[in-house]
């Protein structure tokens, strides 16, 4: 039998840092490759600082902290989530 990997069952956020660089990267590319390139870093840059070593839904958390509307996060039909 093949020995599984230790760290099989760990999260691994890497592919969200993929995707918060190359997402501006592919949206901002045909305006202006170096303002991509620029954007695509700070983005990067502030996802990791703000994910790294947090529980995921901390920017969830932290938006809706701050007041920015999340339509379909809670479940208007429940009137009361704590007792």
């Amino acid at each position: 039998m093949r020995p599984v990997p230790h760290l099989i069952d760990r999260r691994s956020r890497l592919g969200e840092y993929a995707m918060s660089f190359m997402v501006p990267l592919f949206l901002l590319r045909t305006i202006d490759p170096l303002l991509a390139l620029l954007a695509a870093t700070v983005l990067t840059g502030f996802y990791v600082r703000q994910t790294f070593g947090r529980p995921e839904g901390h920017l969830v958390h932290l938006a809706y902290r701050l007041g920015v509307p999340l339509t379909g996060l809670l479940d208007r039909r429940v009137q009361r989530y704590v007792p």
